[in-house]
């Protein structure tokens, strides 16, 4: 692990550990909020007995190409986007979701599959929504949306 590897993971532990015992996120950073998202996204997932394998893959041929998590639900691989937005946004997770982002996850799953030599495996794309509260009391709502279409 070099330096810069070594410190986003220590960040990342930081974080995880503050948002465990209850300290929110910061609204004003977009990727912080976006991190947060993702953990609450793992977390959920873990509870509903989704085995993880990888968060925030991305492709060696191209680093453009990147998946938010991927988890094993029993024989199938699960390919999840995670949409994180405030309760109050005008455009829930799932419909911001257009046609060139579902284009970009297509090449991003192909290309894993491709780069892990899974051509055989089953596979799906879920969706999660997470809908953070305007205050800290409420809790952020998750909408987990399976097998969604993507061709």
């Amino acid at each position: 692990m070099n330096g810069g590897k070594l410190y986003e993971w220590f960040l990342d532990k930081i974080y995880h550990f503050a948002w465990q015992v209850g300290f929110g996120y910061n609204k004003s950073n977009v990727a912080k909020k976006g991190k947060y998202g993702e953990w609450l996204a793992k977390k959920y997932l873990n509870k509903k007995g989704f085995v993880f394998l990888e968060k925030n893959w991305r492709s060696r041929q191209n680093h453009r190409l990147e998946v938010d998590l991927i988890f094993q639900d029993l024989e199938i691989l699960v390919f999840v986007e995670v949409r994180t937005r405030s309760s109050k946004s005008l455009v829930n997770g799932y419909d911001s979701i257009n046609k060139k982002k579902r284009n970009s996850l297509r090449r991003a799953f192909m290309a894993y599959l491709r780069e892990n030599s899974l051509p055989s495996l089953c596979y799906r794309f879920d969706v999660i929504e997470i809908d953070l509260p305007k205050t800290k009391e409420q809790k952020p709502a998750i909408f987990h949306h399976e097998n969604i279409a993507i061709f």
